[in-house]
């Protein structure tokens, strides 16, 4: 409903605050003025009270009354109980109408205000020559005050009133439009328009909740893309072994192998397209459980430069089927870390597969474990023809090559540089890359050292 908008809400709050500052101010007035008029009311039971015993004999002297009435600042008189006057007379200023039919003549004391007039007339209760009569005085009533409230309060309250309105109109709409803008926003990209962003970025708490909204849409967009090219790249890596796989089936089924030999040939290419389907399954796999923090790491003590020993030992064929030679070099005492020794080696084995493949024939691969602070590192290094400068970040994305046109029976999965840095930062390790177009690459793995 409308009226339970936030716009109509936040007018009301303002309007209200304002009118009641308003009326709060008016009533401190009105009590000042109240205030003051009861001191009259005691001033004039003084005087009544001093002049007690003149008022026996029914007659107060000329010298005293004047002298009163100066102090006062009052017009004084008195009259009997049936309202004669008996000495003094009311001011000629003062409505006599009024107040003669004033209940003033009918009670033992009261204030009277006098309609259309700015006087009070204060009549309190005496003996007169033993009979009951009263002392009445007439002080004039804040007429400041009065003209004051009348011409310098009503009109500005009035006037503010409407420009503290207008105030409130404005910074309403201000704020319900900054609203309105991120709940559209927030509409749009529901319905599937994820380009959608709120415009309302400002400085203040409203401003933090719009730009928290459009970092939260350039995260969703940026999973939205980032799933739309994992299936793309799954369909994509899978579409090339089964293609193989089933030409190669359909080749034997038309009795294409002339022996045994060739047979084996085509069921050994068979069996090499399943091995790398079988090995991008494992590393999606790998990939979702990163991603979702189920992969299990194991934190056991772990001894590097056996590690390292290990992995010269494995891939000793693969060197020797290119022509390659390994430097190991051990250049520190310390060698113990907190680990999982499986997922160590298998990033090992990614990065020293990637530096055997692209390492010219001949030429040397590098493994070394030194010591850096608190920390141990290890570095894997070719002298490859090394990744620019533009691809340096890329590298560790899903399924990213360097090369695009290069033959991807001659590589991976795309995915193994990705798994390798999930890995190690589950291990509390960091990895990087350093490399220069035509001079080789080398990947630094730095994992915090334990005694």
């Amino acid at each position: 409903m409308i009226t339970r908008s936030l716009f109509f809400r936040q007018l009301f709050s303002h309007v209200a605050i304002i009118i009641f500052m308003a009326l709060t101010l008016a009533s401190s007035i009105m009590y000042y003025i109240y205030q003051g008029n009861n001191g009259g009311v005691d001033k004039v039971r003084n005087i009544a009270a001093f002049f007690s015993e003149d008022l026996k004999t029914g007659h107060i002297p000329d010298r005293e009354w004047e002298l009163a009435s100066q102090t006062a600042g009052a017009v004084f008189w008195l009259e009997d109980d049936a309202g004669q006057i008996i000495q003094g007379s009311p001011p000629a200023y003062l409505n006599a109408e009024s107040y003669l039919n004033s209940n003033v003549v009918k009670s033992s004391m009261q204030i009277l205000f006098p309609i259309g007039e700015t006087n009070a007339v204060i009549s309190v209760p005496v003996i007169i020559e033993d009979k009951p009569g009263r002392l009445l005085a007439c002080y004039p009533v804040k007429s400041v005050i009065i003209e004051v409230i009348r011409r310098s309060y009503f009109f500005p309250f009035i006037v503010g009133l409407v420009v503290a309105f207008l105030l409130a109109l404005l910074l309403s709409q201000k704020l319900t439009r900054s609203i309105a803008d991120i709940a559209a926003a927030a509409r749009r990209f529901s319905a599937g328009d994820y380009t959608s962003r709120t415009h309302y970025t400002a400085k203040d708490e409203i401003g933090t909740l719009g730009k928290t909204f459009n970092a939260m849409a350039d995260a969703i967009l940026h999973t939205q893309q980032t799933r739309r090219n994992l299936f793309s790249n799954i369909s994509h890596e899978l579409k090339t072994p089964l293609t193989c796989i089933k030409a190669t089936t359909e080749a034997l089924m038309d009795g294409i192998a002339a022996n045994d030999q060739e047979r084996t040939e085509y069921l050994e290419r068979i069996l090499a397209e399943t091995d790398r389907m079988s090995r991008l399954v494992h590393d999606i796999t790998d990939t979702e459980q990163l991603e979702s923090g189920k992969m299990f790491i194991k934190q056991e003590r772990l001894d590097l430069a056996t590690l390292l020993l290990g992995e010269a030992d494995k891939i000793e064929p693969l060197l020797k089927k290119r022509n390659l030679s390994l430097l190991l070099r051990i250049e520190t005492d310390k060698r113990f870390v907190l680990g999982d020794a499986d997922r160590l080696e298998q990033v090992l084995d990614n990065l020293l597969s990637n530096a055997i493949r692209h390492a010219p024939l001949g030429s040397r691969i590098g493994l070394y474990l030194a010591e850096e602070n608190n920390w141990l590192q290890i570095c894997v290094s070719d002298q490859g023809e090394g990744i620019a400068d533009a691809d340096l970040e890329l590298i560790w994305e899903r399924f990213y090559r360097v090369e695009k046109s290069r033959n991807r029976s001659l590589g991976g999965s795309g995915l193994g540089l990705s798994i390798s840095r999930g890995l190690i930062e589950a291990m509390g390790g960091t990895i990087s890359v350093e490399s220069k177009k035509g001079k080789g690459t080398i990947f630094k793995i730095r994992i915090p050292w334990q005694i």
